[in-house]
C-alpha cells in the first residue's frame, strides 16, 4: 500500500511538470489511482502475487503517462494551441524509471531468486488449532542448493500422542488449502507466475515427538537436478 502510494505521487508530480490541461490533470489522476487500486487489490486477493502486483503497478504508471502525454498532446494540436509544455525531463524520467522497473528490474530479480532458498514464515501455516503450539523460538533453520527449511517441535494439549497431533495439524493445513500430505509431506507454490518457487511443510513423529518443518526453495524437480548437479 504504501509503495503504490509513493509511486503514484511522484508519477503524479511527474505529469504536472508538463500538464497544460487543468481539467486533463483530474483525469490523469484517477487512472494512477485506479492503477494503484489494482496492484493493491491483486496482492490483497492474491497474496501469492506480491511479484506481479508490483509490475502491473509501475507498468501501469508508465502506460498511463505515456497514454496521457500522447491524448494531450492531440488534444493541444487539435485546438491549435501547440504543444508548449513546461519541463519535461521529470516526465521523461518518471516514464523512464518506470518502464525500467517494470521490463527489466522486475523480471531479472524474479529469475534471479527462483534458484534460491528462502526461510518460510510460521505465520503462513495460519492460527494454530486450540492446544497446538510450535516450540523452539525462531526455530532451527539451515540452507542448502536452492532451498532452506526450519524446524519446530510440534506441541498438543495434555495426554495427546504424537500421531494425534499431526493429525489435528494436517486437518487444520487442508482446511486453509494445504494440499492433502503425501507421505507427511505437502507442498504449494510460493509465488504465483514469475515467483516459481514453493513453500513444503513435513512432520514427523519419529521418538513419540511431532515435529514440523517448513522448507522454501525451488520446487521438485528442479531442487533434485540441482542437487546432483553440485555433488
Amino acid at each position: 500500500m504504501l509503495v503504490a502510494s509513493v509511486v503514484t505521487m511522484l508519477a503524479l508530480l511527474a505529469w504536472l511538470t508538463v500538464a497544460r490541461l487543468p481539467w486533463f490533470t483530474g483525469v490523469v489522476l484517477v487512472a494512477l489511482t485506479l492503477v494503484a487500486v489494482a496492484s493493491v487489490s491483486l496482492a490483497a486477493v492474491v497474496p501469492r502475487a506480491a511479484v506481479e502486483a508490483r509490475l502491473l503497478l509501475f507498468l501501469g504508471v508508465a502506460v498511463t503517462l505515456l497514454a496521457a502525454g500522447e491524448t494531450q498532446r492531440r488534444k493541444l494540436a487539435a485546438s491549435g494551441d501547440g504543444d508548449r509544455a513546461g519541463r519535461r525531463w521529470p516526465y521523461r524520467i518518471a516514464v523512464g524509471l518506470a518502464l525500467f522497473v517494470a521490463l527489466a528490474c522486475i523480471p531479472a530479480a524474479a529469475w534471479d531468486f527462483n534458484d534460491d532458498g528462502f526461510v518460510p514464515s510460521a505465520g503462513e501455516l495460519g492460527p494454530l488449532p486450540g492446544g497446538l503450539d510450535l516450540r523452539g523460538a525462531g526455530g532451527d533453520s539451515e540452507c542448502g542448493t536452492g532451498r532452506c527449511a526450519v524446524s519446530y517441535a510440534l506441541v498438543g494439549g495434555p495426554g495427546e500422542s504424537a500421531d494425534e497431533v499431526a493429525r489435528r495439524m494436517w486437518g487444520h493445513l487442508t482446511s486453509r488449502g494445504w494440499p492433502q500430505p503425501d507421505g507427511g509431506r505437502s507442498c504449494r507454490p510460493a509465488g504465483w507466475l514469475l515467483d516459481t518457487r514453493e513453500t513444503c511443510v513435513e512432520i514427523s513423529t519419529a521418538d513419540g515427538a511431532a515435529r514440523l518443518t517448513l522448507e522454501g526453495g525451488r520446487p521438485y524437480p528442479r531442487f533434485a537436478d540441482a542437487s546432483s548437479q553440485s555433488r
